[in-house]
């Protein structure tokens, strides 16, 4: 087992990672694949210069969990990962020009509220691959 820390700075999305997520087959594979039912929506971090460098271990290679697309969608690979004391999962869409510099974060719960962070605050994620 390898641990990642990745750094990175709370920003707002465009709204893509919560139309994802509310997809009836994503919802379902993201319950059976995490146990649990997601929040709608992701928590994005822009990522540090020196974390960009880490992301390259984030391949489907190392992935535990796909998500599996209907016709017209593309494949997401899942990581399992902590912040703070919270289970959630870095999901990487396998879409092509996909900014290297983001991460989209799932949990149960908003993590916005559950950290109490805001646009600018720094956060840590631990993952495990």
């Amino acid at each position: 087992m390898q641990l990642i820390k990745f750094v990175g700075t709370v920003v707002t999305g465009q709204g893509n990672g919560k139309f994802f997520v509310e997809l009836p087959w994503v919802m379902r594979q993201l319950k059976e694949s995490t146990g649990f039912n997601p929040y709608s929506g992701t928590l994005n971090l822009r990522l540090t210069p020196e974390c960009i460098k880490r992301r390259t271990h984030l391949s489907p290679q190392n992935s535990t969990i796909m998500v599996k697309p209907e016709n017209g969608y593309l494949p997401g690979y899942l990581y399992k990962a902590m912040i703070f004391d919270t289970e959630c999962y870095i999901v990487l869409p396998d879409v092509p020009n996909y900014p290297k510099n983001l991460l989209e974060i799932i949990a149960a719960e908003n993590l916005r509220d559950l950290m109490n962070v805001k646009d600018g605050d720094t956060i840590t994620v631990m993952v495990t691959l």
